[in-house]
């Protein structure tokens, strides 16, 4: 399945005790790169909403921003250190005595660092409140998941034309190594007028040469296994294929770089030389094309 790895989607749900803004972002990256923010961190759900995105998206950074507004009071933990704040007034107060200009500001006081926290019960959800957020959260993933699928379908179709070149590149080939022996042949025979004229020549020998080079010059293995590679390149492309591709894509065109590379260097023929200069930019703009697929 193609899909795109850039997305966005936010919202804000409500429920009878909390509401909570929602925020999702997906970006480019090499693996599955889930970051939490807000004070969903400190409320104790972070690790199976980390779960269930894994669940739904397998590659690239996601930004995920949950930010909760709780109505319950009982959800909250006060703390009040009396004795730092009895303490503190105890310095302060020979101060106030000695100039009546001075004024103790309690909200300053309370900002003291230690005088005054207010943070969230160990269980600030209950089971209902639990399948709630769940519920809307794995909702919102698959808004995002739908997005990118989207986005892959514009992805696929320049895809599917680079693959069908790079199968015309590499058919062609095969047909020009066709003809290679006979053309080498030639070449040698030429060569082998002129041999003739050398004292201590050896026909056999320079035949046991030719086998080799033949044999040497023969790329019809690295022909069957690039074509091997673009069929499974077009499997994967087929819109029912299952699975995230961008990875497997991403492998395969190493292969294929590797056996045109091979053909290359093998091949003395400036046609075949040419077709693979086209086949490795072919290659090289579905590697760039997937650097945006899951």
């Amino acid at each position: 399945m193609i899909r795109s790895m850039t997305g966005h989607f936010s919202k804000t749900y409500q429920f009878e005790t909390f509401t909570y803004f929602l925020s999702i972002r997906s970006l480019n990256h090499r693996f599955l790169e889930i970051n939490f923010r807000g004070n969903v961190t400190w409320l104790g759900l972070e690790s199976d909403l980390k779960k269930l995105t894994e669940k739904h998206i397998k590659r690239g950074k996601i930004d995920i921003m949950m930010d909760f507004e709780l109505f319950d009071p009982s959800k909250f933990l006060i703390q009040l250190n009396s004795s730092l704040l009895q303490k503190i007034l105890y310095i302060l107060e020979p101060n106030i005595k000695k100039s009546e200009n001075i004024v103790i500001n309690m909200d300053s006081l309370l900002k003291l660092p230690g005088v005054f926290n207010i943070n969230y019960v160990d269980s600030p959800f209950n089971e209902k409140e639990k399948e709630f957020i769940f519920s809307t959260f794995e909702e919102s993933l698959l808004a995002i998941v739908k997005e990118r699928e989207k986005e892959g379908e514009k992805l696929r179709k320049p895809l599917i034309g680079y693959a069908n070149e790079l199968k015309k590149k590499t058919d062609q080939i095969r047909d020009l190594i066709a003809l290679q022996p006979e053309r080498i042949k030639k070449k040698f025979e030429e060569r082998l007028k002129e041999f003739y004229k050398i004292k201590d020549f050896s026909e056999e020998k320079f035949y046991e040469e030719l086998a080799f080079y033949l044999d040497k010059a023969n790329i019809n293995e690295e022909i069957e296994r690039l074509d091997s590679h673009i069929s499974y390149l077009k499997e994967l492309l087929e819109d029912d294929y299952p699975d995230p591709v961008g990875r497997k894509i991403g492998f395969l065109m190493q292969e294929c770089l590797r056996e045109i590379n091979t053909i290359g260097s093998k091949s003395q023929d400036k046609e075949i030389s040419r077709l693979v200069v086209e086949g490795k930019e072919l290659i090289e703009s579905i590697r760039e094309q997937i650097m945006n697929i899951e």
